[in-house]
């Protein structure tokens, strides 16, 4: 009986209760379904998404800016998007093309992406029961150039059937060197910690997210061996619907905090940059912006952006002003399909 007893308290103590954590997406410098921060980035949410919406185009002069397409369930399923960089850069805009796969409970397994000035980048995801993710095997495929858009033609691949048959989405699918991303959860401990199995024996980089009681976000510290490193980390306070972020350099002096709250369904994020010297308001809606207030202290400039929005909540026109003058506008035609009933 002591036997028993005794093995009975122990897995008492050893098992783990899982739970989904409310990790942030995952982080890929080369998707613009994640970004706020790319200029006239449209990016829906599940909760700004217009009901049935099937595909969304947006124009500025008769140049594609925008492309976002869905499946019946709301995936978004391809995501087009141009930036405009120089009148003498090869072809004017860059051009970054998203397609995504998902597995029939909606979880997305696989992302691929062309960009047409550095080449293509793949992830495949595997998750864990409760739906952590717990694995990104991550290729990719180098466009070679010297920063000219040698893949500028990918700006014509306007559809799904366009982008699956485009001979560097088939190599990259079909490299098989990759770097696996592991995630390991501690659901005690409230801890993930992420590393790349692959490493270089001379490297120890790893990323700890911690979480508080209420399944937040309360930090992200990246390690480099046993030295933290601040310029990767941030930490994050929470005051009843207002979200403080703080983010340090390396010498634990504070270079930006963040505060963001909501306002129905558009989200306000107001931030104090002590590096670079500015404060900034944007609002957006879902992840597209649709003002931008900001000033700069070392030149006394204060720009404001302004968005007329169509129902959907889009921008039609951009208004941009310094010092109180108008000095650009930028007006967009946007296009919606629906799915049939």
């Amino acid at each position: 009986m002591k036997a028993i007893y005794f093995i009975f308290i122990f897995s008492l103590f050893s098992c783990q209760e899982k739970i989904k954590f409310n990790m942030p997406e995952y982080d890929d410098v080369m998707m613009t379904s994640n970004s706020y921060n790319l200029p006239f980035n449209v990016n829906f949410t599940q909760e700004t998404l217009p009901k049935g919406l099937k595909r969304f185009e947006q124009k500025q002069n008769n140049e594609l800016l925008n492309i976002l397409e869905y499946d019946h369930q709301g995936n978004l399923i391809f995501k087009y998007y141009r930036q405009f960089v120089s009148e003498i850069w090869n072809g004017k805009f860059l051009t970054i093309i998203e397609r995504n796969f998902y597995n029939n409970k909606n979880q997305l397994t696989k992302t691929i992406v062309l960009n047409s000035n550095t080449g293509s980048s793949e992830n495949e995801y595997d998750y864990d029961s409760e739906g952590n993710l717990i694995l990104v095997k991550t290729r990719g495929l180098p466009a070679y150039g010297n920063n000219n858009n040698p893949w500028r033609y990918i700006e014509n691949l306007i559809t799904i059937n366009d982008f699956d048959a485009d001979k560097n989405v088939i190599k990259v699918d079909k490299n098989i060197n990759y770097n696996s991303l592991i995630y390991k959860y501690d659901f005690n401990k409230k801890q993930v910690t992420t590393y790349f199995k692959n490493q270089e024996p001379d490297q120890n980089f790893y990323i700890v997210y911690n979480f508080n009681s209420l399944n937040q976000l309360i930090s992200k510290t990246a390690f480099d061996g046993n030295s933290v490193n601040y310029s990767n980390s941030y930490f994050i306070e929470y005051n009843g619907n207002k979200k403080l972020t703080k983010e340090y350099d390396d010498e634990k002096n504070t270079t930006q905090t963040t505060n963001e709250f909501k306002e129905n369904l558009f989200t306000i994020i107001e931030t104090i940059n002590t590096e670079f010297h500015f404060k900034q308001k944007r609002k957006y809606f879902g992840k597209t912006l649709i003002s931008d207030d900001s000033f700069t202290e070392n030149n006394n400039e204060k720009t404001l952006e302004k968005y007329d929005l169509d129902e959907y909540n889009i921008p039609t026109k951009m208004t941009h002003e310094t010092n109180g003058k108008i000095d650009s506008e930028a007006s967009f035609l946007n296009k919606y399909e629906f799915f049939k009933n």
